[in-house]
């Protein structure tokens, strides 16, 4: 194995806390007011949403708001961003497809 550059070991100053137990983690993080996300993902591979029914979440206590796709396409919050964007060899920015953050009109 090569001493440096590809295939070299890495040495990782994080791991030696994280195996005795004295690492955090961000679950581990607790503030004043803090609030917690949650997603429910669709059980079918590839389906047409006709209605999503958030009444029982949008009552239960202590919920801040239930929001759908079609919400934030309302609000027009916008998608996840692809991590980088890359050039063909002229030069022209890549053609992202969208990637919403939540499902709108059918899951896949």
């Amino acid at each position: 194995m090569a001493e440096n550059g590809i295939g070299a070991r890495s040495l990782r100053k994080e791991d030696a806390r994280f195996l005795r137990g004295t690492g955090h983690y961000v679950d581990d993080i607790n503030r004043p007011g803090q609030a917690y996300a949650a997603f429910v993902r669709s059980p079918h591979a590839h389906a047409k949403i006709n209605k999503v029914d958030t009444s029982k979440a949008a009552g239960a206590p202590g919920v801040l708001a239930v929001l759908a796709g079609d919400d934030l396409a309302a609000d027009e919050i916008g998608g996840l961003i692809c991590g980088w964007m890359v050039t063909d060899k002229n030069g022209d920015p890549m053609k992202a497809p969208p990637h919403p953050a939540l499902a709108q009109s059918k899951v896949n």
